[in-house]
């Protein structure tokens, strides 16, 4: 399942976006793709729906891919642990004490995110 999110992310927001997420991330093995490209804001309220959704698709053995690219949201995912504070080396390999709590993919977006979000 592929969930587009545009705008703001914050405490106006966050039941409702809380809301979709969980839909989108029930079920056994959930495969789950956010967009988050159009997000113009994030803050700590905005971010606890996806911090639900991850430990959701985590627990259901399932997978999230975040996708995004304006700066201050990937601030705020990796100032929340949702993404690793470093990005991974040559060789594809991320130090351990950066990894999240749950497995998450996570891609800046260029060519390869429209594709990977059409194929979902």
């Amino acid at each position: 399942m592929v969930v587009n999110v545009a705008g703001e992310l914050d405490i106006a927001t966050a039941a409702h976006t809380g809301a979709i997420f969980t839909a989108a991330s029930t079920g056994t093995h959930p495969e789950v793709v956010i967009d988050l490209r159009q997000v113009t804001f994030l803050d700590c309220a905005g971010v606890r729906p996806l911090a639900a959704a991850a430990r959701r698709i985590h627990e259901a053995g399932g997978s999230l891919t975040l996708l995004a690219d304006h700066p201050m949201v990937l601030k705020v995912l990796r100032f929340n642990n949702l993404i690793p504070g470093r990005v991974a080396s040559a060789d594809g390999a991320i130090p351990a004490q950066h990894l999240p709590a749950y497995p998450l993919a996570v891609h800046r977006c260029d060519h390869r995110c429209r594709a990977l979000a059409e194929e979902r």
